[in-house]
């Protein structure tokens, strides 16, 4: 080391060598191979010709106190230069397919505008979401802030390609946009030391001991699920959601009935996706599609990036087909699957191949309990609203959000391939299979 770097080095304040030392460990990691779920997106986004399938498309409304806009996109400016996720973009290498790129300096793109209502707002996100994204270029973080038609009403628009970003990492923006201006922002953990550690937990013992649990759990898989019209090897996922709402007494009815067989609201929930998905099929073996946050060691908690595992539950023995007996199979099949939710998805070796942006699953299931909690940034109230694009990830997909005043949730659809009253019809039985077990639970 020369006089003048070590000289320099010693200079550096503490704030100055942590950001150093932050960098020196990127560059480590560096144009490494994408993880597997960043490779499935990458091929996903070039075989739907760049259509928005994956994509974030987030309006949150701002409401109850005057925001400053300033200090937002200042925050949020900080926040991508603070995770290398959003830093980074993905060079085409010849065969070798794309490598990560990590920028030392990547703005997000950040515009303002004016809404006068909640439709201009949302208008405003979906067609900021359909302009095409430049993935070796980027950046690939877009934000609009709006103010709305009076003083005390804005709203923060957040689009995202999923190659750098997840649902954990909007709650992550959304906590630092709320974050207190007397508390320091957590050390972030950079993307690219997951995916380095995650490629070698799947090469040593605890990766292939999980790849022989996936195998197995996929063997002799039945076929994917029926469809209006037959599916076509290259689509451009065009799709549309179909909403349905469930009072609470069924929400609370089906915790109970959970909690009975001492298993989740979330086992009990996809118990009854189970249900409406073996009438739509014909079938009691259903091979479903579920999430995991792919944050499962404490150190990834603050990690920006696409971490979000997809990964098949396999739904098969219903015993006497009642309620009960399928949140007991369903509970089973969860925990077995718990010890094993590292792997990624995308490596499961499976005969079974589904034409579109996943080789495995046409359907997953997606829970997320809403809870009472609210969150406030500069003292307005944050409503959050994840906007249907007109697109479709898989072939079907569907949501569930139970909450204090109900459920809400909704049926995605490919509408190459279903028809919205398909999709309206599997929506009601899965209403009807809710009320159903929620009944039954309090007998």
């Amino acid at each position: 080391m020369s006089a003048d770097l070590a000289a320099r080095l010693a200079a550096l304040g503490p704030e100055q060598r942590a950001r150093l030392l932050a960098r020196a460990r990127e560059t480590r990691f560096a144009r490494e191979r994408p993880a597997p779920g960043q490779l499935r997106l990458w091929e996903a986004h070039h075989g739907t010709g760049g259509r928005p399938v994956d994509v974030v498309c987030q309006a949150v409304h701002l409401t109850g106190a005057r925001v400053d806009l300033d200090l937002l996109e200042e925050r949020i400016v900080g926040f991508a230069r603070t995770h290398e996720a959003l830093r980074t973009t993905f060079e085409q290498t010849g065969t070798e397919g794309p490598r990560p790129v990590v920028h030392a300096e990547l703005p997000p793109r950040v515009s303002r505008a004016r809404c006068g209502n909640e439709e201009e707002a949302h208008g405003l996100a979906r067609a900021l979401a359909n302009e095409p994204f430049d993935l070796a270029n980027g950046p690939l973080l877009k934000v609009v802030l709006a103010q709305g038609p009076s003083a005390e009403e804005a709203w923060l628009l957040v689009v995202v390609h999923n190659l750098v970003f997840d649902a954990w990492s909007f709650e992550l923006l959304l906590d630092e946009l709320a974050r207190n201006p007397d508390e320091r922002p957590a050390a972030a953990v950079p993307f690219s030391r997951f995916a380095h550690e995650q490629r070698a937990w799947i090469e040593g013992a605890p990766g292939r001991a999980a790849a022989g649990y996936w195998a197995g759990e996929v063997a002799d898989a039945p076929p994917p699920l029926p469809t209006d019209r037959p599916r076509k090897q290259d689509t451009s996922r065009p799709g549309r959601h179909v909403e349905f709402s469930l009072p609470p007494e069924v929400a609370r009815g089906v915790a109970g009935a959970a909690q009975r067989e001492a298993a989740t609201a979330y086992t009990a929930w996809l118990a009854v996706a189970w249900a409406a998905l073996a009438e739509f099929g014909g079938r009691d073996d259903v091979l479903l599609g579920t999430f995991t946050a792919g944050r499962n060691r404490s150190q990834y908690a603050g990690v920006v990036g696409y971490l979000l595992n997809v990964l098949p539950v396999r739904l098969r023995s219903p015993g006497d087909g009642t309620h009960r007996s399928r949140i007991r199979a369903a509970r089973d099949a969860t925990r077995a699957g718990l010890a094993h939710a590292a792997y990624p998805g995308e490596l499961i070796g499976t005969a079974r191949r589904v034409p579109g942006t996943h080789p495995l699953l046409d359907a997953v299931f997606v829970f997320d309990n809403l809870g009472e909690s609210t969150r406030t940034v500069q003292g307005a109230r944050v409503t959050t609203t994840d906007l249907d694009k007109g697109t479709a990830r898989y072939d079907l997909t569907l949501a569930v959000y139970p909450g204090p005043d109900g459920v809400a949730g909704w049926v995605e659809y490919d509408t190459d391939l279903y028809e919205e009253t398909t999709a309206r019809r599997l929506a009601e039985r899965f209403g009807v299979l809710a009320a159903a077990m929620a009944e039954e639970g309090a007998q």
